[in-house]
This record gives C-alpha cells, structure tokens and sequence, in this order.
C-alpha cells in the first residue's frame, strides 16, 4: 500500500501495459564515444559474439575493439565479474588479432585476469531459459565448468580466478591497463576494486568500463567512481556502461579519504555529477531513480519521495514510457519510497 502523506496524493506506482508497442528503439542500447575514442563502437567477429550474456551488443563491441586496437601489453586486462564469459571473449579474440599480440605474450602470459564468483544465484535462472541455456543447475550451485567450456576458444590468455573476488583479487600487483567491472554487487567489492585495481591504472592510457554505471540500483558504484573524479575523463558510454579514461595517478592518499567517509551531502553531489554524464534522457532518468535510492539511504522516505516528485515532472516522457526497463525501475522506486524494498 502507498503511504498517504499529509498535503499531497502519493505517487502511486504504475504497472506496464499489457501489451507494450512493437518495434520500441531503446535508446539506452546504443552506444556513444568522444570522437578520440570512436574507433572502439566498430564490427566484431562472430567468435568474440557466441557467449550469451547480460551486455548489449554494442558493449561487446567495445570490449573486442578495446582488446583490439586500445590494448598495448603496459599492464593486464583486469575482467572483474564475467558471468558464462562473453567479456573474456571479447577481450581473448581481440588481442589474437591486436597488432601487438606477440609483444603482449611476450610480456604477459596470460594478459587476462578474469573473476567470477560462479554460483547461480536467484535472477539467473531466468535468464538461463530466456537464453535457452541448459543444465546450468540449481541455485546455490556451481557453474564454474560452463564458464570454462565457454571461455576454452582463448583459455590460453586467460588466468580465470573462480570464487570469492574479495578474497581472489588481493595478490594482483601488476599495472592494470583495461578494468572491466561488473562485479560490484556489494559495497565492499566496490571498495576492494577501489583499493586493488585504482592505484595501478596508467595515466593517460588505462581505461575504466563501470558495466552497471547507468542503472538504477547500486548507488555506490557511480558516488565511489565520481569521488575520483579529477583523476579521470569521461570518454562515453553504452548500454549500461560508463567508460572512463585516467588521467593521472591514483594516489593512497586519495583512496584513504574515502575509506575515511563520504558526507550525504558529497555523496548526493557526486550522484548528480554522474546523473549529467550521459545525454540520453532514459540514461539520466535512471540515475535520477538512483539518486532517489541513495536519498531514501540517507535521508528516508520522505525526501526520496519528494525527490522522486521532482524527477517525476522533470522526466515526464521517460516516466511515462512503456519502455519496460525504465517502467520497472521507476514502480520499484515508487515501492520503496512508499515504505515497500
């Protein structure tokens, strides 16, 4: 039930049509670069595109063309939450066809450094039906040896580390020149990949790709990456991720402050930062709904709900949309500012 507040008509949550119209272009699919860094929305092969995945088609894209014509061997490719293995693969075939390539194995045996937890957790299952993916398990169990038929085509590159990330990730010393990250499922990981991977990015040429940067949930990953906002560029995005380029060198001391604490006032600052990155309404619309999440974190109900009034009247096409990905996150926002989860 919406909690009735004194003076005003709650904002009550809206199911999506039945049946929704045909041929939507979702815009949050498509894929947009600074002019430097344009070359990386180019084709893929098909043996860098057969892993069925969460990313979009154009994500992919990327991350071949990152590999590919990016990657130049100073550092490892961190691949920090690889799910059944479209990234590693993406990452595998583009340096087999890198310029480079013999310099990069010359330098690294397994430039690659790839994460997954490997436990098939509550949303999986559905996306393993919707994909057709079959005998993937129960949830709780185990698919580790999936990941590794999946990733075997470039397996050579690859050091998959399997488990826990907090724990997998604390012995990498080497400089990271691409750091995909789609395992900040929790805080604490956001922080671990913040303290592990950030000082050994290489100014003026490692690459950040923040996968679930324009989503609606997970507030920490954008305040987190835009606290060290002056040690980056922002070079673009697509699908759901933000691509960032570091400019100079992440120092400890940085990092300590924030471990020491961010203020609600610097964190709902920051939040807005990241909401103005993109130029997509349905991107910002999203980190409009996130930003009210992390108001109702710190401040509670009352104030994410008249945040969410406010983003309401500021994004009326996009709160109005049948888009299903922007009606689900805003009734789950509406839930939560009417005291649901």
């Amino acid at each position: 039930m919406v909690k009735e507040r004194k003076g005003r008509r709650p904002a009550a949550a809206t199911a999506a049509p039945a049946t929704p119209p045909a041929r939507h272009f979702e815009p949050m699919r498509a894929g947009h670069l600074t002019p430097a860094f344009a070359h990386l929305l180019g084709t893929i092969p098909q043996a860098a595109n057969g892993v069925p995945s969460m990313m979009s088609g154009v994500e992919k894209r990327i991350l071949f063309n990152l590999a590919r014509k990016h990657y130049s061997g100073e550092g490892i490719i961190v691949d920090a939450g690889i799910f059944l293995g479209a990234s590693t693969v993406c990452f595998g075939e583009g340096i087999r066809r890198n310029a480079q390539a013999d310099q990069i194995r010359a330098r690294w045996a397994r430039p690659i450094v790839s994460f997954e937890r490997g436990i098939i957790n509550t949303g999986m299952p559905a996306f393993f039906e919707r994909h057709k993916v079959a005998d993937m398990g129960a949830v709780g169990e185990s698919f580790a040896a999936t990941v590794e038929a999946n990733i075997a085509p470039v397996a050579d590159l690859v050091d998959l580390r399997v488990g826990d990330i907090l724990e997998t990730a604390l012995d990498v010393t080497s400089p990271v020149e691409i750091l995909f990250l789609d395992v900040l499922k929790l805080p604490e990981i956001s922080r671990l990949a913040v303290r592990q991977f950030f000082p050994r990015l290489i100014p003026g040429v490692s690459i950040v790709v923040q996968q679930d940067y324009f989503i609606d949930l997970l507030p920490y990953i954008r305040t987190d990456q835009e606290f060290f906002g002056s040690y980056f560029t922002y070079i673009g995005e697509a699908g759901s991720s933000a691509l960032f380029l570091c400019t100079r060198a992440i120092d400890q001391a940085a990092i300590d402050r924030l471990d020491e604490g961010v203020s609600p006032a610097e964190q709902e600052r920051l939040a807005t930062i990241a909401l103005q990155r993109s130029g997509d309404p349905a991107r910002r619309f999203l980190m409009a709904l996130s930003k009210t999440r992390l108001i109702h974190q710190l401040h509670g109900e009352d104030a994410a709900y008249d945040y969410l009034h406010f983003i309401k009247r500021e994004y009326p096409e996009q709160a109005a949309s049948t888009l299903p990905r922007l009606r689900q996150a805003l009734v789950a926002v509406e839930r939560l500012c009417a005291g649901g989860q």
